[in-house]
């Protein structure tokens, strides 16, 4: 129990729950153990140095074999990232031996750790064995898939494939609990989600990032406020926000590509006015589009040909009339904005009704 004296001094913040594992420790009860656990080291300040190595030397190492696999393996987690160099940390986790689910939990993390040593050939091959093995699982446990797609997404964000590295993060926090996730993480990853996207010339799909509860720290944060404000800039489609916006030397720095920009922010604002349009009549004019793009009318059928071309919208240019008639528009996340354009689109639906049951009504008592 000396090691959890030293956490109750060094930690007096934690002191209710170190008196429960100590508790729980000597009345054998490893459930509401491993449950407190897992709690703790959740706690941003026991992340830090080599406290969750300590404990787990002094105290969990004596009754882990006690404890469920798969409560182990979150513990693991934390804990390897405390063992020194990488090769440490690999020499850590490969002293378990555990049933097939918690065991590739474990082949992952040390695929994450040989990723970090630069073996890319080498993980790029386990990454295909462990997505093989993941399909063959039953009943598979959410850690499986959070690790898995935590492993993807730092491969390709190394290989600077922007598309795969944002799917593959966007899954990973599908399968992973916000609870489980430090507040330095989340800024990072939104961080670099949001880079993905922007810098992306394939990623349209703005509210989808942004429909993410992650993305909160990225607001809050005041050195990455300004990409969020981007996001939403983009999401919105507004090219006016966009040229009044303010750059500095790091913002240039980090988004160098302004052309991709450019052409970006007039398809959004190509997409907003397609999905503003009712679903009867959704035909807009080369003026319109001019208008939200801010591009001249010789250049409007160009953009409409390379958001054709990207998969974003169907449909066919009237080169006469100057006109554009959508048929299909690329299914988007809805924030509360659009689902307003919704309700209206709706209550002009209703009123068009109402008048047409109106006439047959006059129809009918002609006729009577």
């Amino acid at each position: 129990m000396n090691i959890l004296n030293q956490h109750q001094n060094a930690f007096p913040h934690l002191l209710p729950i170190i008196d429960s594992m100590r508790v729980y420790q000597e009345m054998k009860l490893w459930k509401q153990l491993s449950d407190q656990l897992l709690v703790y080291i959740k706690d941003p300040q026991v992340n830090q140095g080599t406290h969750l190595k300590d404990l787990f030397e002094g105290f969990v190492k004596k009754f882990y074999q006690e404890i469920d696999e798969m409560k182990l393996v979150r513990i693991l987690i934390k804990t390897a990232e405390q063992y020194g160099d990488f090769q440490s940390r690999i020499d850590f986790l490969k002293q378990f031996k555990l049933d097939e689910q918690p065991q590739l939990v474990i082949e992952i993390l040390i695929a994450f750790f040989k990723l970090q040593q630069g073996q890319l050939q080498e993980v790029d091959e386990l990454l295909k064995q462990y997505k093989q093995k993941s399909e063959k699982l039953q009943e598979v446990d959410p850690l499986v898939y959070s690790m898995l797609y935590y492993l993807a997404y730092n491969f390709y964000k190394i290989k600077n494939v922007y598309e795969e590295f944002y799917v593959n993060a966007l899954q990973y926090l599908a399968y992973t609990n916000d609870q489980d996730m430090l507040q330095e993480q989340k800024v990072q990853l939104s961080y670099e989600m949001a880079l993905a996207v922007l810098i992306s010339p394939n990623i349209y799909n703005f509210s989808e990032l942004l429909q993410q509860p992650v993305l909160v720290s990225l607001k809050e944060s005041a050195q990455y406020t300004w990409v969020y404000q981007l996001l939403d800039i983009f999401n919105r489609g507004s090219v006016r926000e966009l040229n009044n916006f303010q750059w500095n030397e790091e913002r240039k720095r980090v988004i160098p590509n302004f052309q991709v920009l450019n052409e970006k922010i007039r398809i959004m604002a190509f997409l907003e006015l397609a999905f503003s349009l009712p679903k009867n009549n959704r035909v807009c004019t080369f003026e319109e589009l001019s208008q939200v793009s801010e591009l001249p009318l010789s250049d409007i059928e160009r953009l409409v040909m390379r958001t054709i071309s990207k998969g974003l919208v169907k449909g066919r240019i009237n080169q006469v009339k100057q006109t554009i008639t959508i048929s299909y528009v690329v299914p988007r996340v809805l924030t509360l904005d659009k689902i307003e354009i919704i309700n209206k689109k709706f209550g002009n639906w209703e009123k068009s009704l109402n008048v047409f049951l109106k006439e047959v009504e006059d129809v009918r008592k002609t006729f009577n």
